[in-house]
């Protein structure tokens, strides 16, 4: 119970971080020598003052992808991406539920065997038995990490929601002659 109230407080703690940090507001920020507010210099560009639109909260995408895995996910339109962590979550949930179901029937039958089979009890039980439990360890294992990933994939994906790559983006490998170093292979990357 206290480790799930410790990780409640963590997810709540990295949902709020983003409004802990203190900065200008967008339409607070203005140019240099200039009495008016940022938006009304709308036609002008200056790269030093911009400031970044995300329309996305990250905050907002891993609180809903920790209370429900996928709704990250879905917030961040990425709805190619539901089905999967759906699908992968009730696969590993049902196969941790079948193991648990076979550890609990055998651990019963190899409690029986040990009364038929003094001392030790049958060993083939008792070996299935710790195959069962093995095997829905490890789907408790994969449930966890489907779930944080879940979780670092609904941040990302809000993190970098409106990045734009544009189709400017270009690789050139040019050969070069420089008269002091003779001839070279230069590379050229345009964004």
């Amino acid at each position: 119970m206290r480790c799930r109230l410790t990780l409640l407080a963590w997810v709540v703690l990295l949902a709020c971080a983003r409004t802990l940090w203190a900065q200008a507001p967008a339409d607070s920020v203005r140019s240099p020598g200039s009495t008016l507010p940022r938006h009304e210099h709308a036609g002008r560009a200056d790269t030093a003052l911009a400031v970044s639109s995300r329309t996305k909260s990250p905050g907002t995408a891993m609180l809903l992808s920790a209370v429900l895995p996928g709704a990250g996910q879905f917030y961040n339109a990425s709805y190619w991406k539901v089905p999967v962590v759906l699908g992968f979550g009730v696969y590993f949930l049902s196969s941790w539920l079948d193991n648990n179901r076979r550890t609990q029937d055998y651990r019963q039958q190899f409690a029986a065997s040990v009364i038929a089979y003094p001392p030790s009890g049958d060993p083939h039980l008792l070996a299935v038995r710790e195959f069962y439990k093995e095997q829905r360890d490890a789907f408790t294992w994969y449930m966890v990490v489907l779930y944080l990933l879940n979780i670092a994939d609904a941040y990302v994906d809000a993190s970098l929601y409106d990045f734009n790559v544009g189709g400017d983006l270009s690789l050139q490998v040019l050969p070069a002659l420089q008269a002091q170093r003779g001839a070279q292979i230069g590379v050229r990357i345009s964004f």
